[in-house]
């Protein structure tokens, strides 16, 4: 029997690596005696202090002289980085990209929306993490019965854990915290009428108190002030805003969190804070769906989820936003939008 010593390689965005978060316990209690999983910075953020990864190895193939190599030169070196390790090249690149989202140069990408759904909008990104693992561990020869939660698996130290706990017993202790999440990666994860939607809730909740955060380009056009607008979107100074893993920290401690399909979403959602994801070209089951935590609204876009590459968005209806164009997909009902809010509010009283 094959030795069962992986080194599993998957770089990407935030979300993608929550998606497969999981797989590293189920492979423990499988019996793998030793795991090395191989990410980009982003990956890092998400995988950092995982007990199930006996060793954490940070290669970042999008920056710099690596970006101008061609794809071989990174197979040969990660084939070559498994061998140093006397394991077994697990490859977990384009897990959901090959097979579950529809990328600009698959003919899946040109077919209807309808036609997308049917083929994609029944199974997890989750499920489909575990379909290629398994995939995988089959093409090496390696025989496993792995018995996965399907959930994101996020670990903090102690320190990291004290130091949110800290700013909320200081600063918003009795008060009924929202993070704001301004926008994901891509441009349709544009939190359309994002200063309306949270200033009527503020207006309707006396105790509600909104904590913005996103990257530096977001803030410049999303970022909003207020009386009860705590500002930590933007480029991370050590001081006035969040990295993303304190960011992820921030969801956990908080009454509700908000914003479009994203990384901070998924994992808010994982870590049981109420939270109403905004889903545009992927469908509330991709991302899970089902858990308690879990207000995701699906966008009233016709085209919605079309389970498209999120970049070129060809044939995708568009709206304009200012002299920009965005997708037709971001557009959601402020009243519905508000009205989930208030239901995982009045639902969390009851709660608590």
């Amino acid at each position: 029997m094959k030795s069962k010593r992986a080194y599993i390689v998957r770089y990407g965005a935030y979300g993608d690596l929550l998606h497969m978060s999981h797989i590293f316990k189920a492979m423990k209690e499988a019996g793998f005696e030793y795991i090395a999983a191989e990410t980009n910075t982003k990956g890092e953020a998400i995988l950092r202090n995982n007990p199930y990864i006996d060793k954490l190895v940070l290669f970042e193939a999008s920056r710099g002289l690596i970006a101008q190599q061609p794809l071989s030169f990174i197979e040969k070196r990660a084939n070559y980085e498994a061998q140093a390790h006397n394991t077994t090249l697990i490859n977990m690149q384009f897990s959901l990209e090959n097979g579950y989202i529809a990328m600009e140069d698959m003919s899946e990408y040109y077919l209807s929306s309808e036609e997308r759904r049917n083929l994609y909008g029944g199974r997890s990104f989750y499920e489909q993490t575990n379909f290629w693992l398994k995939k995988q561990l089959a093409v090496n020869g390696i025989s496993s019965e792995l018995n996965f939660v399907n959930k994101a698996q996020i670990y903090f130290t102690k320190s990291e854990e004290e130091a949110v706990k800290k700013i909320y017993e200081d600063k918003y202790k009795g008060k009924y915290v929202v993070v704001c999440n301004l926008s994901g990666s891509s441009r349709q994860k544009y939190f359309l009428n994002v200063e309306k939607i949270m200033k009527e809730f503020l207006n309707r909740h006396s105790d509600a108190v909104c904590i913005t955060v996103g990257d530096e380009d977001t803030r410049k056009v999303l970022d909003f002030a207020g009386e009860r607008v705590v500002n930590r979107a933007g480029k991370f100074d050590g001081e006035n805003q969040y990295p993303f893993r304190q960011s992820m920290l921030m969801t956990k401690y908080a009454d509700l969190a908000v914003g479009y399909e994203s990384g901070l979403m998924i994992a808010s959602t994982a870590l049981g804070t109420p939270t109403v994801q905004l889903m545009t070209t992927s469908s509330i089951k991709n991302h899970g769906g089902g858990m308690e935590s879990d207000y995701s609204l699906q966008s009233p876009a016709s085209c919605s989820p079309c389970h498209k590459g999120p970049y070129e968005f060809i044939g995708c209806p568009k709206i304009s936003v200012g002299s920009e164009k965005y997708p037709a997909c971001i557009k959601f009902d402020v009243e519905t939008v508000l009205d989930q809010m208030d239901k995982a509010y009045y639902q969390g009283k009851v709660c608590k």
